[in-house]
């Protein structure tokens, strides 16, 4: 057999174990005159090339890439692998075989190489979809043609759309919905400062983002519709699910494809009258909304050429996207309707989700053979948005249990048993009904169980906070609009009855700023609902200014007493914050900590959409009581955060395996159960596993005899309390008050440094500036600063000042020299081990920007000086007499500063350190990427 025929022979046998696992492959499919696939997959709408070679070295690996972009220059695919066979492979070891592949696109992306099985190459086939097309692009498209439709309406069209659909007209330029959530499924999200408020249609006027998003439930309406129209000629209902009782279906059948609708005469008459007949068969979430909006406003030309500008960028969106199986909703979700500053709705990366999903489901959740052991899965986000983190909880199932995607009573009981979403947001949970239903368009799903609950004040004035009303009683469930008033229960009005314990909470609950929380409310309906809060969460571990903490209290509640697992996107400022101790001791108390993944990939830190602060995933499954120690949890910091669903299922797969660190994801961290349980989950704060357990020696005084700083000096106030009672001035005042406001490492560049600016009282806070100007000093403390230009860590004025970015240390320590004392705070500060205190303590909502609040500084591991004696001082001291006016470099330097060097010599003496010890940390904080603005090794 020559070498092409045992290849077609490998293609056929690969083929048939695809087939086994539940694709719909082909082996050598020829298309006429054009070319030939080795094997092709049919995934809906979609068509996947995979090219193989038999052999993985490099001219192979070329060549079949070579062939896979052909197949899509072609217009075979829409999507290609290329695939290498090992070298030996035979039908025999095929099963058991180790691939090596990479995923391509019309792009031509240089190659990215994975090496894996095939349940992980089948995997990566599967959703090789999710990464077709260009969603950012198709958002930002989408986004324009709806702003061209808002325009062509009045603002009472746009009104009656916006209160058909129950949305709140704009406040504040663009400030709507209801919302205490980053919804999505996701997205965890974060408190973004500095961004602009979305304006909708950009024309101003009280409804022009209300219409928007009225516009956006109709196009993600005609978007399902399209996916429907190959399927509904032989979907044909026998009864007819708007009567009640239900009755025989009469009507004609089937209803106008959505193109049809768009190119009609009469564009609403046509949708409406199609979407009428669809809910005869089912999807009353998603047309029942839909036939609401389009039949809000009394037709006129305006409204129709809306209605029809809004159907054909729709249908541009679901034909130019294949399959719409990655989370597209969700992204034009985020770009049309801007909210996420106001309500935390980040939404999760399809990435992000995979992963997530992937760790949180594994082959000993259930036995994935047996249908009713899947049908009897609950899987629940209470915040769960466009339904990115259900959907990905659907795919990973479809791996685990290949059958799914023939057996339509498994597909039929992951929508209408296995998973439940709850959402404050109408149009989110329209879109997860949507993408939901693209699990299987055919599957009829009128007990989906997707639920809008209110976030808010109702009509008697009590007050809801959505499904964190479960803690203490049934949320009220709002129904889809059809013009009925609202209910407590969708579709009947009967008491709902509690939420069913779940197998796994899935979840990226929502994050903003405190300040920012509910701003969509009146200032009483603000109160009130934060009254709600402190009562709803009294003596319990939640802290409200983290507001992400109340959906983790509610996810405990909610899954099984004696098994079941939380599945969470959170911020990573969750691990570190003082404020958040109580929460993470919580969770170690109830669960096992199984695995936490951080990103240190300074291209994407965060799991979610549209966001800039870092989080992390975090898997947490109960451990009943008398099953014995609970193990370490695994704490995996990431170099690469995965780009892509294919990505992301090599990267779940290692971890699993234990070789993240050999393939070069990241690394990972054994941490002890008493660690965590203490609330110690400081693992994450650096790549670097040993900078991660010498800060815990540093920490825990095996080094040298230490003190937390708040223990022997005053640390504060805190620059914000500055900046609100002074303001700067050019000339001095009668009071002569100066202060050292920024942190300009062009200009502060020694550890000697002096103030840069006059200050003078606010008018209003004279009595307040003058107790902070009691609290003086001249040694100073960064509050906040770059890790990639900064230079100095602590600085020694020569007169007390008073500090914006950074804040004042004033000694307490009885019978001692204070000068001296800060001396040597300011050497052992600049040194490698002081850097290493500080950046192991840093409350980490940006890595490589840390924001040290003042318990942070309090906490902060210095030397015992009194316990170390005056020798010991004085020699540090000197150490700062001789450097004090050297020019320290940046800390990405830190490695190759000759000044830096010198200190932390100076420390090794006086403290009896190792010097290789001091040498390993120096250079590995020179790597950290939170140092160097970089990825590791780039």
């Amino acid at each position: 057999m020559t070498s092409r025929e045992h290849e077609q022979t490998l293609n056929v046998w690969l083929a048939g174990l695809l087939r086994e696992r539940g694709l719909n492959a082909r082996p050598e499919v020829t298309h006429a005159g054009i070319g030939r696939v080795d094997v092709e997959v049919r995934i809906g709408p979609a068509v996947i090339a995979v090219e193989c070679e038999h052999g993985q070295y490099p001219a192979k690996r070329a060549e079949a890439i070579g062939d896979a972009d052909r197949r899509l220059e072609q217009g075979l695919a829409h999507g290609a692998v290329a695939v290498c066979y090992p070298d030996d492979s035979t039908e025999q070891s095929l099963p058991e075989a180790r691939f090596v592949w990479t995923v391509r696109d019309a792009a031509g992306v240089a190659p990215n190489w994975t090496e894996g099985s095939l349940e992980q190459l089948v995997s990566v086939i599967r959703l090789t979809p999710a990464q077709l097309g260009n969603p950012d692009y198709a958002a930002a498209a989408l986004s324009n043609s709806l702003d061209e439709a808002v325009r062509r309406l009045s603002d009472g069209q746009k009104g009656m759309l916006a209160q058909t659909l129950d949305l709140p007209a704009d406040k504040g330029g663009g400030r709507v919905d209801s919302g205490l959530r980053r919804n999505d499924g996701g997205g965890s999200g974060s408190d973004v400062d500095g961004r602009g408020d979305g304006d909708g249609g950009r024309g101003g006027g009280r409804w022009n983002q209300a219409g928007k998003r009225a516009l956006l439930v109709l196009a993600t309406a005609v978007m399902f519709h399209s996916r429907l129209d190959s399927h509904l000629a032989g979907m044909r209902p026998e009864m007819d699910s708007r009567l009640n009782p239900p009755g025989p279906f009469t009507g004609d059948w089937p209803p106008q494809m959505a193109h049809v609708c768009l190119e009609s005469h009469d564009p609403i008459g046509a949708f409406r009258d199609a979407w009428n007949l669809i809910l005869a068969l089912d999807y009353k979430p998603i047309f029942e909304t839909g036939r609401a909006a389009v039949q809000a406003c009394p037709p006129d030309p305006a409204f129709a050429d809306a209605i029809r500008d809004t159907a054909r960028a729709a249908l541009a969106v679901a034909q130019n996207i294949a399959g719409l199986r990655h989370d597209l909703l969700g992204r034009i979700f985020h770009t049309v309707l801007d909210t996420a500053r106001y309500d935390g709705s980040f939404y999760t990366t399809t990435a992000g989700a995979t992963l997530l999903a992937g760790l949180a489901l594994g082959e000993d959740t259930c036995d994935w053979q047996n249908p009713d052991a899947i049908a009897n899965l609950r899987i629940t986000d209470p915040a769960c948005g466009t339904g990115t983190l259900l959907m990905a909880a659907a795919e990973r199932i479809r791996d685990l249990a290949p059958q799914t995607d023939v057996d339509e009573g498994i597909a039929r009981a992951l929508i209408e048993r296995v998973f439940t979403g709850y959402d404050v947001n109408l149009t989110a949970t329209h879109m997860a009904a949507t993408t939901l239903g693209l699990l299987s368009p055919t599957t009829q799903f009128r007990n989906m169980k997707i639920w809008r609950t209110l976030l808010g004040v109702n009509n008697t004035g009590d007050v809801h906070l959505g499904s964190l009303e479960f803690l203490d009683r049934q949320p009220m469930l709002m129904p889809w609009p059809n013009a009925a008033p609202a209910m407590t229960q969708v579709d009947g009005g009967e008491a709902m009855a509690a939420a069913e314990p779940a197998d796994l909470v899935i979840m990226n609950p929502p994050f903003t700023r405190d300040s920012l929380r509910h701003d969509q409310f009146s200032r009483e309906e603000e109160r009130k609902i934060k009254d709600r809060e402190k009562a709803l969460f009294a003596n319990t571990p939640v802290h409200l200014s983290n507001n992400g903490g109340p959906f983790l209290y509610l996810a405990d509640f909610l899954v099984k007493r004696d098994s079941g697992a939380i599945a969470a996107v959170f911020p990573l400022v969750g691990a570190t914050a003082y404020a958040g101790a109580g929460m993470r001791q919580f969770l170690a108390q109830r669960f096992h900590v199984e695995t936490i993944v951080t990103s240190h990939d300074l291209e994407r830190i965060y799991f979610s959409e549209n966001t800039t602060i870092g989080e992390m995933l975090m898997i947490c499954r109960r451990w009943p009581d008398g099953k014995g120690q609970k193990p370490p949890t695994r704490i995996v910091n990431l170099a690469r955060n995965p780009a892509t669903p294919a990505d992301a299922i090599s990267v779940a797969w290692a971890i699993e395996q234990g070789t993240v660190a050999q393939q070069g994801y990241g690394t990972m961290q054994e941490w002890p159960e008493s660690r965590i349980a203490a609330g110690d989950w400081g693992a994450v704060q650096f790549l670097s596993p040993y900078l991660c357990e010498k800060f815990v020696e540093l920490r825990d005084g095996a080094l040298f005899p230490s003190v937390a700083l708040g223990s022997i000096a005053d640390v504060g106030p805190a620059g914000q309390r500055i900046r609100d009672a002074f303001t700067r001035s050019a000339m001095p005042d009668a009071e002569g008050r100066v202060a050292l406001w920024q942190h300009d490492t062009e200009v502060t560049q020694t550890m000697a440094a002096k103030w840069d600016t006059h200050i003078v009282a606010k008018p209003p806070k004279a009595h307040l500036a003058a107790s902070y100007w009691e609290q003086r000093g001249t040694v100073m403390l960064p509050q906040r600063m770059r890790l990639n230009t900064v230079r100095t860590l602590c600085v020694k004025m020569d007169t007390p000042a008073l500090g914006s970015l950074w804040v004042p240390c004033r000694f307490t320590v009885a019978d001692c020299d204070n000068d001296v004392l800060e001396k040597a705070l300011c050497v052992y500060l600049n040194s490698s081990v002081g850097i290493l205190a500080l950046l192991g303590n840093r409350t980490n909502k940006i890595p490589s920007y840390p924001h040290f609040s003042l318990d942070d500084l309090r906490k902060l591991v210095v030397p015992d000086f009194a316990a170390l004696g005056d020798e010991v001082v004085g020699r540090l001291a000197s150490a700062y007499d001789e450097g004090a006016e050297e020019v320290l470099l940046p800390l990405p330097e830190v490695d190759v500063d000759p000044v830096r060097r010198a200190l932390d010599a100076a420390v090794v003496s006086a403290l009896g350190l190792d010097g290789e010890t001091v040498g390993t940390v120096r250079r590995s904080l020179g790597m950290e990427p939170s140092v160097t603005g970089r990825r590791y090794g780039g």
